[in-house]
């Protein structure tokens, strides 16, 4: 199943990775500077796992990239759709390492376990 799950997310990937490029022409190195960005949630980890698992999760969902997709889509906004885009590909990218959402124990414990 977990070999299931990264292939899934792989196909994703390929596909945000397509929609960037392809459909909208975006610029590669837009995408290279902000990729790892979304990372930075990861900062509440310094204060412990329940919070870091809190500021990740708020980040690593797909509810906030299709919000903000759509409405760079729905406003003709080229800034929402380029931080939606992008942060689809690094959720697809990050689930097909194996990186999912937090359990709030520990970080290495993830939704995809």
């Amino acid at each position: 199943m977990k070999t299931f799950l990264k292939l899934e997310n792989i196909a994703l990937l390929l596909l945000a990775v397509y929609v960037y490029f392809g459909l909208f022409h975006l610029s590669l190195w837009i995408l290279a500077v902000c990729l790892f960005l979304p990372d930075l949630s990861m900062i509440g980890y310094l204060m412990d796992s329940r919070i870091g698992a809190i500021t990740y999760n708020s980040v690593h969902n797909f509810i906030v990239p299709s919000v903000i997709t759509f409405l760079g889509l729905f406003m003709n906004n080229t800034l929402f759709i380029y931080i939606g885009l992008i942060l689809f590909i690094h959720i697809f990218m990050d689930r097909s390492l194996g990186y999912g959402l937090k359990y709030p124990d520990e970080f290495k414990h993830t939704h995809l376990d």
